[in-house]
């Protein structure tokens, strides 16, 4: 090192002892709890996890738990068309459907004609449980500004929803559809291969949101044999949900989808590809919505074909809301200990030897033995599985 080299690093050192320390305060439990006494501090359960709610002030954990809880609770089943009508009279303004939503605007059923309408700025989804301020279903009342233009005033109070996990705000709720009466799940069983987790996913969802469920499976006509598809099934047969067996390609099983849908509204839920657009072509003609092939992809979960929901009157009666694949739909806000409610063919086994006992690897499950003795499906036990660690994972993350 020269001369000028050493002056100088000793002018950096004199210059570095004259300038004020500086004190690194790191961000953990001791110094969260002092300066800021509203926040949660680190405190383990019995098991020795310490949930991530300590990152956030207490108020703001009780406003989401709030959400969660008040989302469900804002349907009124008793409303039906003749109380909207009640409802719309009192006002100026006249009384519509949404049918199609985008982002501020939407569209709307008035008087039997379809037009769009902004939607009112002053109106919000905050408290709601909700992202979303309006969704297709919605009774709406609506200002005409033309013939075929109008502004929402208003989201009328709803008898009933189906709503997702929001990809943003994972504490809120989407709803997808409102105002409607059961949930047409769609699998198909090949192309892409059916997916019994989905489908239990599904019927939670439903289950939540106090929907008749009826499950479709289409594409049967892939099957090498078709008795191997009612075989496969069959545990959804024996709690009692409605089966229907199609073929949007051989015009297998149409009339039964035309009769469950008749006079009612209906979401058709499903995994993108499983042919949702293509059942409600072949049964209603008419519609002609667009429809993909996937006969090429390798993918489980198809093409999108149906890029957001769309609600359509039948000439037979009734709607249907047609959904683009959906995932996500069921578990939001459901604590791990609740979901055996919905499994009541794993919850009617008898006790295990632990009262705490989570059917995947604890010694003496009757769970498991169930499953060895052919009294329970084995797939319904890998799911139920599945879904409860996914849903534990979720509370310690």
């Amino acid at each position: 090192m020269t001369n000028k080299h050493k002056r100088k690093q000793k002018r950096k050192i004199k210059l570095a002892e004259k300038l004020p320390k500086k004190t690194i305060r790191h961000n953990v439990a001791a110094n969260q709890e002092k300066h800021r006494p509203d926040w949660q501090p680190l405190i383990p359960d019995e098991d020795g996890f310490v949930l991530d709610r300590r990152i956030m002030p207490r108020d703001e954990q009780d406003r989401r738990d709030g959400l969660l809880i008040s989302a469900p609770q804002s349907f009124d089943a008793a409303l039906n068309d003749a109380v909207w009508q009640e409802m719309a009279a009192e006002t100026p303004f006249v009384l519509g459907k949404v049918v199609e939503v985008s982002r501020g605007i939407c569209r709307a059923e008035v008087n039997g004609q379809i037009i769009s309408c902004d939607v009112r700025g002053i109106l919000t989804a905050e408290g709601t449980g909700y992202t979303n301020i309006v969704a297709v279903g919605d009774r709406v009342l609506v200002h005409m500004q033309a013939e075929d233009r109008g502004l929402v005033e208003s989201v009328l109070p709803r008898r009933s929803g189906l709503a997702r996990a929001d990809s943003f705000d994972v504490y809120l709720n989407q709803i997808i559809a409102a105002n409607v009466d059961q949930l047409l799940i769609v699998a198909s069983w090949r192309e892409p291969q059916i997916w019994f987790q989905m489908i239990d996913e599904y019927l939670i969802g439903a289950a939540r949101n106090n929907l008749r469920a009826i499950i479709c499976i289409n594409k049967v006509d892939l099957a090498e044999d078709r008795a191997e598809v009612a075989t496969a099934v069959r545990p959804y047969q024996r709690l009692h949900y409605p089966l229907l067996f199609t073929s949007a390609e051989l015009g297998i099983g149409l009339e039964e989808i035309r009769r469950v849908l008749h006079g009612r509204t209906t979401v058709l839920a499903g995994l993108s590809g499983v042919g949702k657009s293509s059942l409600l072509n072949a049964v209603f003609p008419t519609f002609q919505l667009r429809t993909g092939d996937v006969s090429q992809l390798k993918s489980r979960e198809g093409r999108h074909t149906t890029t957001q929901a769309v609600m359509l009157n039948l000439p037979t009666g009734g709607a249907v809301v047609d959904t683009p694949g959906i995932k996500d739909m069921g578990l939001a806000g459901l604590h791990a200990d609740d979901l055996i409610l919905y499994y009541p063919d794993v919850a009617a086994v008898e006790p295990c030897k632990f009262a705490d006992c989570t059917h995947s690897h604890e010694p003496g499950c009757m769970v498991k033995q169930a499953v060895a003795n052919g009294r329970l499906t084995e797939w319904r036990l890998e799911n139920y599985v599945k879904l409860y660690q996914q849903l534990l994972k979720g509370l310690q993350n």
